[in-house]
């Protein structure tokens, strides 16, 4: 899973992948604005096949956190 966030996320940061890691925060670190995390949010939810809620985005900070709500939203 973290292969397939870690690609996502690549996407949206005009950073290389040796500079992300699951401590990166994505405002902050990775440069990504509202903009980048509303298609990262639909990006990841029709990969899941669901709706990724806007409050439960606005709880990611960093990469670890993207990867848990990926987690959660794969189990339901």
């Amino acid at each position: 899973m973290f292969d397939f966030i870690l690609d996502l996320v690549m996407k949206y940061t005009p950073l290389e992948s040796w500079e992300v890691d699951t401590e990166s925060k994505l405002r902050e670190d990775l440069k990504m604005d509202h903009s980048d995390l509303y298609l990262l949010r639909n990006e990841l939810g029709n990969m899941l096949e669901t709706e990724i809620s806007e409050e439960d985005m606005d709880q990611v900070v960093s990469v670890m956190d993207l990867l848990k709500l990926a987690e959660k939203y794969a189990k339901m």
